[in-house]
């Protein structure tokens, strides 16, 4: 029974480890740069650089979190347990004050197995239209179900090429109510990520297509260019 349970232990141990280290680094200090291209259908593309830094190991009132600076000043309060890795909570660089999820969403699953599916929180932020004085996004929630494809995916990006990469797919679908001009559209999303073992996201596709020619279509691809 004792040799049992200390098996048990090890294996508990061993999966923790395994998708902490891998799939989703979060314990050091590491530095992510991407190049997105933002194609809209009704407009001329985007290119921009923008780089991701994990911070490194925190407290915040007894409890340990994984904060993950982005390129628009956000910080992404992370947590990790035996079921996997969770988005717990958003501030700003400028606000010292922490808006946690009502409900943390799951980023990876541990352990991470083809076909495991999942459910999270998200919102439309590439549907734009531009007008002479401004720009009128549609923004507005919605849920997005995620599922494991694949982890045997070979990808090539500017830093190179991966093998064995975890491969996820997500769909939704949503509404938005504008003004008069606008009325109703219906918005479907689809989302592809692609992570590397010891690195983390090192490709990412996401489609926002509406039914409304106001609005159209947009895509937006980032891909990994270096790592440190």
């Amino acid at each position: 029974m004792t040799k049992y349970l200390f098996i048990l232990f090890i294996f508990f141990i061993s999966s923790c480890k395994d998708l902490s280290n891998s799939y989703f680094p979060l314990d050091e200090k590491k530095k992510w740069s991407y190049e997105v291209t933002i194609k809209p259908e009704i407009d001329k593309p985007i290119v921009y650089k923008k780089i991701n830094y994990s911070i490194g190991k925190t407290k915040i009132e007894n409890e340990v979190y994984f904060p993950f600076l982005r390129e628009n000043g956000s910080i992404y309060y992370y947590k990790k347990n035996k079921d996997g890795i969770f988005r717990n909570g958003l501030s700003f660089e400028k606000d010292n004050k922490i808006n946690f999820h009502k409900k943390q969403r799951l980023v990876l699953p541990n352990p991470i197995n083809v076909g495991d599916k999942w459910e999270v929180d998200s919102k439309t932020y590439l549907i734009l239209k531009r007008y002479p004085y401004y720009d009128y996004r549609a923004t507005t929630n919605f849920k997005i179900n995620y599922e494991v494809i694949s982890k045997k995916e070979f990808i090539r990006t500017p830093l190179g090429k991966f093998n064995n990469c975890i491969y996820l797919k997500g769909t939704g679908k949503t509404k938005f109510i504008g003004d008069s001009e606008i009325g109703a559209i219906e918005i479907n999303i689809s989302s592809e990520e692609w992570y590397a073992k010891g690195i983390g996201l090192i490709k990412s596709k996401r489609i926002e297509e509406t039914n409304s020619d106001l609005f159209g279509k947009t895509v937006m691809v980032q891909t990994l260019e270096s790592f440190e």
